[in-house]
């Protein structure tokens, strides 16, 4: 209460000066607090990325175990025709709340509701893709040689250092796909991000952070043991003899 000539003036409120002054600390504080509370969001979206690939994982290590080793297999295709009967999240779906994990909450992509480029009836399924290598019918070495595929656990040297789930790029025809092509992620090129420029067209590199067409985008990836790591592209991905997608390979460090 202010007093004038001795007697006491009944106004209250704040100055123009004290106004001002709450006005700069509110905004000084905004500054501070919502990038703050941005990252934590983006932590906890990246957190629970990492549990939907550890329960994808969990379940296809069941259903290996009840289907006698044997892995589950990519069905979901990046143009043509799908085979739906094999496509491993209709196979998984007995041993986890498959539609409670199939969608990424770091998932960008337009097409879960709007068609994948060039189609009029095909959209996004899973944000989640399979490693090819693992596949029965996609298999580069079952290409040549089908009883040489490795799909099933008795023929996997390193399940921890074996990469199986992944995501599938947000858009362009991979979008709607749910497995990988790797054998077509390299090419004879200097360039130290020309394998991250290939892969960025099927795989989304950079679903945690970076450039798509950089080998420092980071990703989740799940493992074949069950367990999943936050990698940049170039500790998954440098060359047809230094991967951990290929099991012949996956084993070796870098």
């Amino acid at each position: 209460m202010r007093y004038t000539a001795g007697k006491p003036d009944s106004r209250t409120g704040f100055t123009l000066v004290e106004l001002m002054v709450v006005i700069c600390v509110v905004a000084v504080l905004a500054g501070v607090l919502i990038p703050t509370l941005g990252t934590v969001s983006r932590r906890s979206q990246v957190l629970e990325d990492v549990s939907n690939l550890r329960q994808l994982q969990t379940a296809h290590y069941q259903y290996a175990i009840d289907s006698n080793g044997q892995f589950a297999d990519a069905g979901l295709a990046h143009g043509g025709l799908a085979n739906e009967q094999i496509a491993w999240l209709n196979l998984v779906g007995a041993y986890v709340d498959i539609a409670g994990v199939i969608r990424s909450p770091l998932d960008t992509s337009p097409h879960w509701s709007t068609p994948i480029e060039g189609s009029t009836d095909r959209f996004r399924r899973t944000s989640y893709g399979w490693n090819n290598y693992l596949s029965r019918t996609h298999s580069p070495d079952a290409a040549i040689d089908p009883t040489s595929a490795v799909d099933r656990l008795s023929r996997l040297k390193s399940p921890a250092r074996t990469v199986h789930f992944l995501h599938m790029t947000a858009t362009g025809s991979f979008a709607g796909a749910d497995h990988v092509h790797v054998e077509n992620w390299w090419i004879s090129d200097s360039h130290p991000d020309a394998a991250a420029i290939l892969a960025s067209n099927q795989v989304q590199t950079n679903s945690v952070s970076g450039n798509a067409k950089s080998k420092d985008a980071i990703s989740n990836y799940g493992f074949v043991d069950g367990h999943v790591e936050t990698l940049p592209f170039y500790e998954v991905f440098m060359s047809p003899d230094r991967n951990r997608f290929d099991p012949k390979i996956a084993g070796r460090s870098f």
